[in-house]
């Protein structure tokens, strides 16, 4: 059996220089090229929106951003905002706006998507339930929420760190009862798989805080940072 071991050793040897060995090709080494995605975008962020709104998936673009689109239009923010440098973006990713988790055997809304979070008065009762639609409230509610989105000044990977910063946004001061200086809170963790992560309003004591889903996108005018849960200044 050790000859046996020997022999069949010794031919893998030989033949390793060729390229066939038993009639079936040799794996040959292949020279492998690593590469980084390029973050670009190479459009504004309202283009970027609207490419990815449902309105030019013939030309390769998606919808993800379709809930957050048709925020826009409802509220009638000024559009140039999203065109503006020296700005950061946070556009929801439509599961921030309207999404499910499974319970067997039916589906809840998620509590932390927008739609939920900010309940509206049922017109056939005095409870409250979750919204079903942007008109469900007033233009200016949504417009308000928007300009939170909007940061002044550019925030990404490159000079966020551990240390929680201060953040100006649109909203006008004293819109929000629970966040009367209209802040946002930014820092930069380390993530489960080793790699950072940008957190949203993790301050001490925050009752509402979120991880960025997709972070360091490249528009012209800003970087955008994509949530999947809803964005909101509140202690516990």
């Amino acid at each position: 059996m050790l000859k046996r071991s020997i022999i069949f050793f010794t031919l893998l040897v030989v033949f390793a220089g060729c390229k066939k060995f038993a009639g079936l090709s040799l794996q040959e080494d292949t020279q492998h090229h690593p590469y980084l995605l390029d973050p670009n975008v190479r459009m504004n962020a309202w283009q970027y929106l609207r490419h990815r709104s449902g309105l030019e998936t013939a030309t390769g673009g998606d919808s993800v951003f379709y809930q957050m689109y048709q925020a826009v239009l409802y509220s009638g923010i000024d559009t140039n905002e999203y065109t503006r440098k020296d700005r950061t973006f946070v556009f929801l990713h439509n599961n921030a706006v309207l999404s499910y988790t499974s319970v067997t055997p039916t589906f809840v809304i998620n509590p932390v998507c927008y739609w939920a979070y900010y309940q509206v008065k049922d017109p056939l009762g005095d409870t409250l339930r979750p919204a079903v639609s942007w008109s469900e409230y007033t233009p200016a509610q949504v417009k308000s929420w928007l300009q939170y989105l909007i940061l002044q000044g550019t925030y990404n990977y490159d000079n966020l760190t551990p240390v929680e910063v201060t953040v100006n946004t649109l909203q006008a001061p004293g819109t929000d009862t629970l966040n009367p200086q209209s802040i946002m809170i930014l820092e930069r963790i380390k993530g489960g798989d080793g790699n950072g992560k940008i957190r949203i309003n993790g301050f001490v004591n925050s009752a509402n805080y979120v991880d960025v889903r997709t972070g360091g996108i490249l528009s012209t005018n800003g970087p955008i940072q994509v949530v999947d849960a809803c964005v909101a200044y509140k202690s516990q």
